[in-house]
Formats: C-alpha cells, sequence, structure tokens
C-alpha cells in the first residue's frame, strides 16, 4: 500500500489542478489578510484610535469564510472521481493490487495532499500579515493555543476530505459529486443554523458539521470545548472512511472501466 500511497501523492503534487487550487487559496489568503489588516489598523487610525493588532483574531479570521474550503472540494471531487472514468482501475486489479490497498492509498494520499494544502495556505497568511505588521510595535499572539488551534484545524480538513470521498464512492461522477458538495456547503449552513437559531442551542447544530466545527471554533474556547471537537472530527474521518471502503469493496470497478 505504501507504493500506492506514494504514486498517488505524486499524481497529487503534479497535478497542474492541485497548484492552482494552491494558487486560488494563496489569493483568499492574501486578500484575507489584507482586509483584516484594512479594518483592525488602517480604519482604527484614520479614525485617531489605538490600533491593537492581534495574530489571534487573523487565526480566527481565516476560517471565517469558504476560503480555503472552495478550492480543496474543486480539487478532491475530481480526485476521488477520475479514476472511475479512466483505465486505472481495470490496470491495477489485473495486476493483484487488492481494492484495499487502491482504496487506502488513494485516501491516505488525499490525506497528505489536504495537509500539504493547509500548510502552504497558512504559511502564505502568516508571511503576508507579519510583513504587514513589521513596524508595529506590539502583536498580541498565544503561540501555544494558535498552534493547538492549527492542528484542530487541519484534522477539521482532514475529515472533510473523508466526507468528500464518501460522496465520491456514492456518486462517483465528477459533476455530480462537485455540485453536491458545492451544494451543502451553502444547504447545511443555513439549514443548520436555523434550527440552532430557532432551539436556542448555546452549542450551534452547525458545529457538529465537520465545516462549521471549522467556522466556529474559537482559540479562547477550544480548550474547554475539546471533547466535543474531537468526538466531531473522529466521526468524520472514521465513519465516513468505513461507509466508503465497504461502498468500493461492493463497486463493480472494472464494469465501471468498460463504459
Amino acid at each position: 500500500m505504501i507504493k500506492i500511497i506514494q504514486s498517488e501523492f505524486y499524481r497529487i503534487r503534479k497535478s497542474r489542478l492541485f497548484f492552482y487550487c494552491l494558487l486560488l487559496s494563496a489569493f483568499f489568503m492574501l486578500s484575507l489578510a489584507l482586509t483584516f489588516h484594512y479594518d483592525t489598523v488602517k480604519v482604527p487610525t484614520k479614525m485617531n484610535i489605538q490600533a491593537t493588532v492581534s495574530l489571534n483574531k487573523f487565526t480566527e479570521f481565516l476560517f471565517s469564510d469558504y476560503s480555503l474550503i472552495f478550492p480543496l472540494t474543486l480539487f478532491l471531487g475530481l480526485y476521488f472521481t477520475e479514476d472511475y472514468h479512466r483505465g486505472t482501475y481495470a490496470i491495477l486489479l489485473s495486476k493483484g493490487i487488492s481494492r484495499t490497498s487502491l482504496f487506502y492509498g488513494k485516501l491516505v494520499a488525499s490525506w497528505i495532499g489536504t495537509l500539504l494544502y493547509t500548510i502552504v495556505s497558512f504559511l502564505v497568511a502568516y508571511l503576508f500579515i507579519l510583513s504587514l505588521w513589521i513596524k508595529q510595535p506590539q502583536i498580541e499572539y498565544s503561540i501555544p493555543l494558535i498552534i493547538g488551534y492549527l492542528l484542530l484545524q487541519i484534522l477539521c480538513f482532514l475529515g472533510y476530505t473523508t466526507f468528500i470521498c464518501l460522496i465520491s464512492c456514492l456518486f462517483r461522477f465528477r459533476a455530480i459529486v462537485i455540485v453536491i458538495n458545492f451544494c451543502l456547503l451553502g444547504t447545511l449552513y443555513l439549514y443548520l443554523t436555523k434550527i440552532s437559531t430557532a432551539l436556542d442551542l448555546n452549542y450551534s447544530l452547525y458545529q457538529y458539521w465537520i465545516v462549521g466545527l471549522s467556522h466556529k471554533m474559537k482559540i479562547n474556547l477550544y480548550i474547554y470545548q475539546l471533547p466535543k471537537i474531537l468526538l466531531t472530527i473522529t466521526s468524520y474521518i472514521f465513519i465516513p472512511a468505513t461507509l466508503s471502503f465497504l461502498l468500493y469493496q461492493k463497486s463493480d470497478l472494472r464494469k465501471l472501466e468498460r463504459r
């Protein structure tokens, strides 16, 4: 399976779409940094108000919308479905490679690709905002809390990656998979937030949706919510992975290839 992982990760690294999604993510990170800098430094300065720059608040701001999710959703939707419509599965199965190795090799490679995607995006965001704040006398930050927060966010993205894998195994056709994932992003946000508001819940139902958990997580609170956060992330990693594998095992891959 290690060779499959290496091969799949090589495909990810050499993929033009992955590169373009990284560029798009970098553009979003630069835009968010500029927006945050303008709102927290430029505007108060113009109003003769002392500006306090906060790396903690900027870190949360990076996940305040779908900027990081959109490019990743596009790439993963295409990545998980491309082999259903190529001759790859038929060739590999004919060489005696097991379905288990094929499935988990691709899934683990997607996790590594997601890890690379998030780390590069984080580096771009922090390098840019710190370059804007280079003349600021004081920056509010808490390095251990920020690192822990980012690690949890990475786990959220791995859970989201696994969820897209499940959707891909269910529907297989790239156009359908991409449309469903993008519709879920908006529909579940509107639906779950309305339910939470109507029920007056302290812990929003939206936070049980892996994307909502990422968006709503707070640096100063995540330590106290850690059991709920870890349980939600674990559910989105192991349950979709198990269901995806069962679907993958039962699917007629060779028949799909002949189409």
